[in-house]
């Protein structure tokens, strides 16, 4: 990417246009993601490409330069390629985000596919990823304190056959010298590459877990041109340099940590520093965020809405935070806009909020860095990406397009579009009209171009960044003997977004109560961000008219649940008001409060900043 292409001024759609006058492969060097990662390995060997910090506190750190790092990825290659991978073959690791990951990543990219699973999953979970990836080698984190992934890879050991499984020695944890990654990279030539291999565009590069982190993860593909396509585009709309310095937050193992965390910032050679192996799981680096900017001059500001919040709570104290850029990106996550300006106040960093999904390469729309990032939309189009509004008929097909601001399904096709999933049978009411895909979420365009989310029209729960199927919940109640019908739906939180709440119908007779079903649900279900924080138990399930759950009714009274909670702990016993959650024809959910004083306006105004749906106060007794 060119200096002229990196400030190119970015602020409506026009600007956007402007970038696509010019032939998307004119811009576009390799279609080959190996060849962006070797040029900026190679753009200046001597800088630091990764600091390791290892414990959360911003002292001592590991630097890796560039030209070891090109090192390192070239021994991994050629050990994945003389353990018999291939191009179609798939490297599977399950680390967190200690120094080897890098180089398995870029080793596995150069040999043939990569596949990170959430080392969290347990042992069921990643037995079933690691036989419908098909993979050759699986490289986890060894015998660690405070880590049970190696513990869960031996309790499914003699289900793996013929798959070889390397070890990576944890943080103070055991080296196993037989498996040992670093031991069995040393009689690997580091200065080429023994093999021959040129990716084609179309060539999956990638399987990446959609949101993947609870249920059974479905295995998305990601193709060289999607990745050589976003190295360009993300680095284009944030006009990121080779001196930008970014923390490596995210789990490696979700696309915005896989791309937006390895793959681009290492493609345009710049720095990366990575504050523990949990990321902004450590509780130590998110108290001492802060001091980690002062300490390695970070450039770019980053973060999840949860971890947003946390840090809007709690902004500098006296460290010196002048290196931040002045806008940053967050991820696809609702955030709620008071947040936004929030840490504007407290950093001067404008926060652009984006629109994604691991199924588009991470993200498709983006507020502009030097426009309106209108708080509360998804931004702008990224060039090259096109995004429809469509209402569908009955059987799913595109019916016609919205109007202005006229809310339907959100549809989008491009380069960075993945060709499916891994399992065929996922991809069924995926892909419209051959090329637009359809990710269930309803939204509208306003006339200016952004984008706003309205909804999903399926029943994705989204905790804090985990994505939680709601049919792990409802079929885990289903296994009580005393639930009769189980509907899980998201319930707004001011913290984590939305957290799971189930309704149950009992059988007739039966004397169970919430609790004893919420400790069920906790015992049983394998992951722990899906187990639900409430049940409410209903004398008779609302149906719709087919007899499913009614859903929609059901988010709407968890919305109700979770406003009156909140704004009877702020506005005490005394206060009369009453709330109630309904459609909008713009804005898709409206929470309506109806207050007997004026006076408490403030007091509620504050209160629902921190959620995304939109409400309005109004007088009555």
């Amino acid at each position: 990417m060119g200096s002229a292409e990196a400030h190119q001024p970015l602020r409506t759609l026009r600007d956007v246009e402007a970038y696509e006058r010019v032939p998307l492969e004119e811009r576009i060097f390799s279609w080959d993601v190996n060849d962006w990662i070797r040029r900026g390995l190679r753009l200046d060997p001597d800088k630091t490409a990764i600091h390791y910090v290892e414990d959360g506190r911003p002292g001592k750190s590991l630097a890796i330069g560039y030209r070891e790092l090109e090192r390192r990825s070239c021994r991994a290659a050629n050990l994945f390629h003389s353990l018999g991978v291939g191009p179609g073959d798939v490297v599977f690791f399950l680390l967190p985000t200690v120094p080897q990951l890098f180089t398995v990543t870029l080793g596995a990219l150069a040999t043939g596919i990569v596949c990170g699973a959430n080392w969290m999953l347990k042992p069921e979970h990643i037995l079933q990823l690691v036989r419908s990836s098909r993979a050759k080698v699986v490289v986890a984190l060894g015998p660690t304190a405070g880590y049970e992934i190696w513990e869960n890879v031996e309790a499914i050991r003699s289900e793996l056959g013929s798959v070889r499984v390397l070890s990576v020695q944890g943080p103070g944890g055991a080296l196993l010298p037989e498996s040992d990654l670093d031991r069995l990279l040393d009689g690997q030539p580091e200065d080429r590459l023994v093999f021959e291999r040129r990716a084609r565009p179309e060539d999956i590069a990638a399987y990446v877990h959609s949101g993947g982190t609870t249920g059974s993860p479905k295995l998305v593909k990601l193709t060289h041109r999607g990745l050589c396509y976003k190295c360009w585009a993300n680095a284009v709309v944030m006009a990121h340099t080779p001196e930008d310095v970014i923390l490596a937050d995210y789990p490696m193992f979700h696309i915005a940590g896989f791309f937006g965390k390895c793959l681009l910032p290492l493609a345009h050679g710049m720095t990366l520093i990575v504050p523990s192996p949990l990321g902004a799981r450590d509780k130590a680096f998110i108290a001492n965020y802060w001091k980690f900017v002062e300490r390695f001059r970070i450039t770019v500001l980053s973060g999840v809405p949860t971890t947003l919040s946390v840090l809007a709570k709690n902004p500098p104290k006296g460290e010196d935070v002048s290196s931040l850029r002045p806008y940053m990106c967050t991820g696809s996550t609702a955030m709620p806009a008071e947040v936004a300006r929030e840490i504007e106040r407290a950093t001067g960093v404008r926060v652009l909020a984006t629109y994604g999904a691991t199924e588009f390469t991470q993200n498709v729309t983006q507020a502009p860095r030097d426009g309106d990032p209108k708080y509360g939309s998804g931004g702008l189009r990224l060039p090259y990406t096109q995004i429809r509004i469509v209402k569908l008929d009955a059987s799913g097909s595109i019916e016609r397009d919205c109007a202005v601001d006229e809310i339907g399904s959100v549809i989008m096709k491009g380069p960075g579009i993945t060709p499916g999933y891994v399992d065929p049978k996922n991809d069924a009411g995926m892909f419209l009209e051959g090329a637009w895909i359809n990710n269930g979420d309803l939204g509208r365009l306003d006339a200016d171009g952004y984008l706003w989310l309205t909804g999903r029209a399926k029943d994705l729960i989204i905790r804090g960044g985990h994505n939680i199927d709601p049919t792990l919940i409802e079929e885990t109640l289903r296994r009580h003997p005393a639930v009769l019908i189980a509907a899980a739906v998201s319930k707004p939180d001011a913290y984590a977004g939305e957290l799971p709440i189930a309704y149950v119908e009992l059988v007739k007779g039966a004397q169970t109560g919430a609790a004893e079903l919420e400790a069920f649900a906790r015992e049983h279900i394998t992951e722990r961000a899906a187990a639900p924080k409430e049940i409410v138990l209903l004398e008779r399930m609302p149906l719709t008219d087919i007899g499913k759950p009614d859903k929609v009714g059901l988010r709407y009274d968890a919305a109700r649940r979770a406003f009156t909670e909140a704004l009877s702990a702020a506005l005490g016993l005394e206060a009369r008001f009453s709330v109630s959650v309904g459609p909008d024809p713009v804005h898709g959910t409206v929470a309506a409060i109806r207050v007997s004083s004026g006076a408490l306006r403030g007091t509620i105004d504050e209160v629902m900043k921190a959620y995304t749906v939109r409400y309005r106060v109004e007088a009555g007794p």
